[in-house]
């Protein structure tokens, strides 16, 4: 794969300060939290870029009626990340109308920002990039597309359209392709489950098989398989939290920022 590029040096400066240079106190457990959220957001806002689009009067590229949305990977990003850590899109792909990109259906400052929503990463295990990897090739790169379509080709109040997308289209497409990984990577060698002492018997309580899963873990593969299907439980966990991108006033701020 060859090196993506940086559409915004400044904001790229930033991003790479912020991320790189201040370090994070967090768990494994917040970060996973963290990254399916931020998605979660970024797809919100990305939905509101769309329902801007298919307003009259924008500048950019006419939209067609019968819109084609894809969704393929990513090809520009703020930052490289370095050692264990790989700089993951919070984006699952680079969405394209008709085979363009999307910005070029607005000009300005608009299309700007709208380039720079693809290009957002965080710099994160390895293990988090492999696990958005399989929850992307199992349905949530076509459900990042299917979202951005219905309110490209919504008729309704762009508010609603927008909530709906993210609410009746994103949301549960997502958490199936993220089963779909789990069940994907289940079907890898992972550590035996843990297995405790019974009631009433002298090792009650205790794990049994301590020692036959420390083994298990001490081989890289299986270890990280079972990190990746770690991640992917706190990524569905994330979707109970609803971002504040996707809530009524939120939509009507940024979408009248957009096309004043």
């Amino acid at each position: 794969m060859g090196r993506r590029r940086s559409p915004d040096r400044a904001v790229s400066g930033y991003e790479r300060f912020r991320l790189l240079r201040v370090e994070r106190f967090t768990s494994d457990t917040q970060t996973a939290l963290w990254h399916g959220r931020s998605r979660n957001a970024r797809v919100a806002k990305v939905l509101v870029y769309m329902a801007a689009i298919r307003m009259p009067g924008q500048g950019g590229l006419p939209l067609t009626p019968n819109p084609s949305v894809t969704c393929k990977g990513a090809e520009q990003q703020f930052f490289s990340a370095s050692g264990v850590n790989q700089a993951a899109h919070l984006l699952p792909g680079q969405i394209l109308i008709d085979n363009t990109y999307p910005w070029l259906f607005l000009q300005g400052e608009p299309a700007r920002l709208l380039q720079n929503e693809f290009a957002y990463v965080e710099p994160i295990h390895a293990n988090y990039n492999a696990a958005d990897r399989l929850a992307e090739r199992n349905g949530m790169v076509d459900a990042f597309a299917a979202a951005c379509r219905a309110v490209l080709t919504g008729t309704g109040e762009a508010e609603r359209d927008v909530s709906n997308a993210y609410h009746r289209v994103w949301v549960p497409d997502s958490l199936t392709a993220i089963a779909a990984a789990e069940h994907e990577l289940r079907s890898e060698p992972l550590p035996p489950p843990l297995v405790y002492g019974e009631p009433g018997t002298a090792d009650f309580g205790m794990i049994l098989n301590l020692e036959e899963r420390g083994q298990a873990m001490n081989d890289e593969e299986i270890s990280n398989s079972y990190e990746q299907l770690s991640m992917l439980d706190y990524y569905r966990a994330a979707f109970d939290h609803t971002p504040t991108e996707i809530e009524p006033r939120a939509i009507t701020t940024l979408l009248a920022s957009l096309v004043s």
